[in-house]
């Protein structure tokens, strides 16, 4: 009897539910397949105003829009059917429901096996049924609340997703943003003089006598370095994301936060190396740091040699190309580590003043 029924299995597959304006035949078969159930159990209902309100609960024609209202309606006849099941059809959904419930891995499944015991013998007595319908009804319920927590979940995964996005086409044009006004500015001050092999424009000089720009490129990078640490705890995390999470990190007050504070932290480091309190071979000279338009040379016909020591054996071939120096590259990596890092600074500050409060007890 039990093949001739198409059990409630299909509510896996609500996982697979489309956006909720598009035809989807998931829904379309879930009435389908509750329909089937329900035209086998009517003949045991023996109770006209029972029969009538399970009636009137479907829809006069197929459901194709996947909405949370569509899903509550379904759910809500799904349970009153439920409790109108007779055997063997209630024992058969109840066993195809514990086994998704144990694919599905339900917070409850001990009690939900433990209640399984129930249907273990065909005992149709009036007491037994109104206990295993309870088993079963519970089970439902929970594999209901179980989908409604994945449908939110995705959709606050889609919406936090989009808002990454937002908010990273916005970090990349502040990012971009100081480099394109360094170079207009350098086509301004560059002057067309001709140059030899190893020579860059006279406007690369305009970062070091300028310390807004290298400012504002270590500010935009240490915002950037902000925006990567979130968009990359986003994607190790997807699978678990929830509701907890987006409301202390990904709400927009709590990105711009974040992005302010990976901001201020590229500002303090920035002045911990122009103070001297930190450096070494890792970090940049900030002496040295420039953005060069730099002529590209190619062999003459004499030879081939890039060495400065040869450079006669090069012709300029017209093109030019825009290159940070490697100080300039140290300084925006560590930038960016600033930023991203939310223990880089502060325990770089803690070292600092243990070294000064060590040097006062000296």
């Amino acid at each position: 009897m039990s093949t001739s029924f198409q059990p409630l299995r299909s509510l896996g597959y609500m996982l697979r539910a489309g956006p909720p304006d598009e035809k989807n035949e998931v829904l379309a078969h879930e009435w389908l397949s509750l329909k089937t159930i329900w035209e086998a159990t009517r003949p045991n209902v023996t109770d006209p105003a029972s029969v009538a309100a399970i009636d009137s609960l479907f829809p006069k024609s197929l459901v194709w829009k996947s909405g949370a209202e569509e899903w509550h309606e379904l759910n809500a006849a799904e349970q009153a059917i439920g409790l109108m099941l007779f055997e063997p059809q209630l024992t058969t959904e109840f066993l195809i429901l514990i086994e998704l419930g144990r694919a599905r891995r339900l917070t409850n499944l001990a009690a939900h096996e433990n209640n399984a015991k129930l249907f273990d013998t065909p005992d149709e007595s009036d007491a037994a049924m109104r206990r295993k319908r309870a088993a079963y009804i519970a089970l439902l319920d929970d594999l209901q609340r179980w989908f409604i927590n994945q449908r939110f979940s995705r959709r606050l995964r889609s919406e936090t997703a989009s808002r990454l996005f937002f908010f990273g086409v916005c970090v990349m044009g502040i990012s971009i943003l100081p480099f394109l006004l360094y170079f207009l500015i350098f086509s301004l001050k560059f002057d067309g003089s001709s140059m030899v092999p190893g020579d860059v424009a006279k406007g690369y000089k305009l970062f070091s006598s300028n310390p807004l720009f290298g400012l504002g490129m270590v500010s935009a990078f240490g915002i950037l370095g902000a925006y990567f640490s979130r968009v990359m705890r986003f994607q190790m995390n997807v699978r678990t994301f929830g509701f907890e999470d987006v409301m202390t990190e990904y709400q927009p007050r709590m990105l711009y936060v974040r992005l302010l504070y990976g901001m201020i932290g590229a500002f303090v480091f920035y002045f911990l190396l122009r103070s001297g309190i930190i450096g070494g071979s890792a970090f940049p000279d900030l002496t040295n740091i420039s953005v060069g338009e730099q002529i590209v040379w190619q062999a003459s016909e004499t030879g081939i040699s890039p060495s400065s020591t040869h450079s006669k054996l090069m012709d300029p071939s017209g093109l030019t190309i825009l290159g940070p120096t490697v100080d300039l590259a140290k300084l925006l990596v560590w930038s960016f580590l600033a930023g991203f890092s939310e223990r880089l600074v502060p325990d770089t500050l803690d070292r600092t003043e243990a070294r000064a409060k060590a040097a006062d007890h000296e």
